[in-house]
């Protein structure tokens, strides 16, 4: 009797408990991989346990008084907790991108497998972990009979998956726009005007707020409470007040929501789930001209290297997402400084005059791990035995030919402005000196520490595996380095703004020597570092 064949059973989708097992081995990996990883993780579990300890005692607290009181205060918090899980990874440390969904696209796993998995495992972390304790935290404050607090535990899980999901939609979604070139200006323009906005919005909702603190309170709450990012919040807290056909329908909404942002994130992860980095047909094809500055610079053995570098960083700061998130900031800066101090209710006062040295030192340090911005691309300078000099004086030459006027045209305009002129002289010379002793820092350190970034494609918001512990001693430590060096011009220039203006004439010419010295010096020890370090470097930066 022959055996009759059995059709082959499909490919087995994974589920959520798969992506969740992934992830927890794939954190355990790393611990055991790298002693920082760990040393970071302790760290940041001591403050996310202050933070839950105190939010949470009051939340607890607030279980004894009155719903009219709880109420607005959990309903603004929360709010605001969700605003900060779907904004602060487009403008800070990104989302962590352990199960980057590009790595899955060739085990043909389906979206709606992909999309719930990843969902829940982003709860598995810090930043998740302190969220669900907070949600229970909230429950506890709501939990003023059997019924409510039932009601309590589905609209706040319902609010902490939102607040997850939001975060991964915001940077899917923005990752996919920046990488078609005709809508990168608009959504920068976009988010500073949100950014900015804010402020003043505000400003408004305190100055109607004229019945104390428990009227203002109760002003954002009766706001936040119609908002997605308060619907399920604000239905724990209609439940615990007896407003059960309020408390439906606000749940309903916030079902609604959730359904919306995962919608949403799942579309812009592509027709095969993997991202913005699986959606090669979205990329613009290679501009191959050359920089009409650069063309300029003798085509000589010792200027040709340092073209060559320049005219490819060049091109990265026009075409590369990755840089024009950095160059954002150039849009937010100069605005912050006017509408933060009108929205408290002040003056503009002397604040547009830090726009010069704001600029120069965010654009001067923007450099400090540029290398690992190459990827596995770095590899062409170490096979090709390209100078370490001729690397860092390529990036520095393509970044100051377009910084450097913006950041003079921005100092001379916040002189003007603020009616000050007598400060340009102090303004100019802070300004070139932090601008230069960001250069010198940024060279020295893309090569002595660099650290892993997103790949080229990759979602420019993702922090990669392993490189939050690096990324915040980096970033801490150059910054300190900057304000140290630039110390010498930054203390005349304080000395002018405050006192005798004639002072400032010392800090322009202390600032324009250490504008040329400290770059200078940058480029040659960073140089030499790159020159011992090549291997190690791409070795780090290949790891993205």
């Amino acid at each position: 009797m022959t055996a009759t064949a059995e059709p082959a059973p499909a490919t087995a989708q994974p589920g959520v408990g798969t992506f969740v097992r992934l992830k927890l081995t794939l954190l355990r990996n790393g611990f055991r991989r790298s002693p920082w990883q760990v040393v970071a993780f302790v760290l940041g579990a001591v403050w996310a346990a202050g933070v839950v300890a105190l939010v949470g005692a009051g939340l607890v607290a607030l279980r004894f008084s009155a719903t009219d009181v709880a109420g607005p205060v959990v309903v603004g918090g929360g709010a605001l907790l969700v605003l900060g899980w779907a904004l602060v990874p487009l403008v800070a440390f990104g989302v962590d991108e352990t199960l980057d969904p590009s790595r899955f696209a060739t085990f043909g796993v389906q979206r709606r497998r992909l999309v719930p998995g990843l969902l829940v495992s982003g709860l598995l972390g810090l930043p998740g972990a302190v969220t669900v304790l907070l949600g229970a935290g909230a429950v506890v404050t709501f939990s003023r009979t059997p019924a409510a607090t039932a009601f309590a535990v589905p609209a706040l899980a319902v609010t902490v998956l939102t607040a997850v999901a939001a975060s991964r939609m915001t940077t899917t979604a923005a990752a996919a726009l920046l990488r078609r070139r005709r809508t990168r200006d608009a959504l920068v323009v976009l988010g500073g005007l949100l950014l900015v906005s804010f402020g003043p919005l505000f400003n408004v909702v305190v100055g109607r707020a004229s019945t104390g603190l428990a009227g203002l309170g109760r002003t954002v709450a009766g706001v936040a409470g119609w908002t997605p990012p308060g619907y399920g919040v604000a239905a724990a807290a209609d439940a615990a007040a007896g407003r059960w056909g309020l408390a439906a329908l606000r749940l309903l909404l916030a079902l609604v929501v959730l359904a919306l942002v995962v919608l949403v994130w799942a579309v812009a992860l592509g027709p095969a789930g993997t991202g913005p980095a699986g959606q090669a047909a979205a990329s613009a094809p290679a501009d191959e001209r050359r920089h009409p500055l650069l063309d300029r610079l003798p085509d000589t053995p010792v200027w040709a290297p340092v073209t060559a570098v320049a005219v490819r960083c060049a091109r990265y700061w026009r075409r590369d997402p990755r840089y024009l998130v950095s160059a954002a900031s150039l849009v937010v800066i100069p605005l912050l400084l006017v509408v933060l101090p009108l929205s408290q209710g002040g003056s503009v006062g002397l604040w547009p005059v830090a726009a010069g040295p704001a600029i120069a030192f965010v654009m001067g340090w923007s450099l400090h791990n540029d290398v690992a911005y190459d990827h596995s691309a770095f590899a062409l300078h170490v096979a090709t035995g390209l100078r370490g000099r001729d690397d860092r004086a390529g990036r520095v030459l393509a970044a100051g030919l377009w910084q450097l006027p913006l950041l003079l045209v921005a100092g001379v305009a916040g002189c003007l402005l603020t009616g000050r002129g007598d400060l340009l002289p102090a303004v100019v010379g802070v300004s070139l000196a932090l601008f230069g002793a960001s250069l010198g820092v940024s060279s020295v350190a893309s090569a002595l520490v660099p650290y892993p970034a997103p790949a080229p494609g990759a979602n420019p918001f993702q922090t990669p595996k392993g490189a939050s512990a690096a990324t915040v001693g980096v970033q801490f430590g150059t910054s300190a380095a900057t304000t140290v060096l630039a110390l010498p011009t930054l203390v005349p220039a304080v000395v002018a703004l405050v006192g005798p203006s004639w002072v400032g004439w010392i800090a322009l010419p202390v600032g324009l020597v250490t504008g040329i010295v400290l770059p200078w010096v940058g480029i040659v020890q960073g140089g030499a570092v790159l020159d011992r370090r090549a291997p190690e470097v791409l070795a780090r930066v290949s790891s993205s």
